[in-house]
């Protein structure tokens, strides 16, 4: 019978107003200790994709619907690219300045590109007339931005962003400089990518 009544009061207990609240705190840690706990490992994660830029094979899709965002065609895309502070030490790396290259291509009608490395772009240049008759440009990095550019892609990663590309009339966007952020972990991603001093959602990247 001592057992019983104490079992009795155990159940009691754990019906009780103060029973039930003890056991919703106890639940709530849990649950958001939880997922701050999986928050902060997946964000480790994305700090470790986002060392490059893990969008990267994705530019040329973000770049077409970046552009009718501020009323540009792809046929008015007039890039400036900026080559990169930080070419591969190997040859058997892949440069992340040919993989947009290869993205930005097709359909290009205008391309200018300021480097300390004139030569590497030699083959390059070369191909895109033969195949569609652009004639690509090449300028010393730190000139000024001339007027018939109207969006500056800019591959370095170590120097600063300079206020010389921060004009009004020309879409800056920084590829390494500024963290490009994923919104939601599916398979069509959602991101947010800066633009001169704002940042932009592009959805659905598959």
């Amino acid at each position: 019978m001592k057992n019983r009544k104490i079992s009795s009061e155990g159940e009691t207990s754990s019906r009780s107003p103060q029973g039930w609240l003890m056991r919703l705190k106890v639940f709530l840690q849990k649950t958001i200790f939880g997922r701050r706990h999986h928050f902060v490992q997946e964000s480790e994660e994305m700090e470790e994709d986002v060392s490059g830029n893990p969008f990267l094979p994705k530019l040329r899709n973000i770049i077409e619907q970046v552009l009718p965002m501020y009323q540009m065609s792809y046929k008015e895309f007039r890039p400036l690219l900026i080559d990169t502070d930080t070419p591969p030490e190997s040859l058997l790396d892949e440069d992340p300045v040919a993989v947009v290259l290869e993205q930005i291509s097709l359909d290009l009608n205008f391309l200018r590109i300021a480097t300390d490395r004139p030569a590497y772009f030699a083959d390059y240049i070369e191909r895109m007339y033969e195949e569609s008759g652009l004639v690509v440009q090449t300028e010393p990095k730190g000139q000024e931005i001339l007027e018939d550019v109207n969006v500056i892609l800019d591959m370095e990663q170590q120097s600063e962003i300079s206020r010389c590309y921060m004009r009004e009339e020309t879409l800056y966007i920084p590829v390494f400089k500024r963290r490009w952020i994923r919104l939601e972990p599916l398979q069509n991603l959602d991101i947010s990518i800066p633009i001169g001093y704002n940042t932009v959602i592009v959805k659905g990247i598959s």
